[in-house]
């Protein structure tokens, strides 16, 4: 929904065109806003990597999402059900 924050960013290693980049994520803190009651504030720490698996980009980042029920229905998209195989 909305980033409230980026911290602590760390650029190790260079990136070079051709590259690809890879990321991965990791929940650090999840707590209920104090001033909305339909959203939560996330804390999650980002790596970046290259196809060799060299770290690029590390930092965390703080961001507001809205609670599981509480999305507006302007913003519900109708996932597809899987096909059976």
């Amino acid at each position: 929904m909305a980033n409230l924050g980026c911290d602590e960013v760390r650029l190790p290693n260079p990136l070079f065109e051709g590259d690809t980049v890879y990321s991965r994520s990791e929940v650090l803190d999840k707590r209920e806003s104090q001033s909305r009651p339909n959203v939560g504030i996330v804390t999650v720490k980002t790596t970046g990597f290259k196809q060799d698996g060299t770290i690029v980009i590390e930092f965390t980042r703080t961001f507001m999402v809205y609670k599981r029920g509480h999305v507006p229905p302007h913003w519900r998209t109708r996932v597809p059900e899987p096909r059976p195989t």
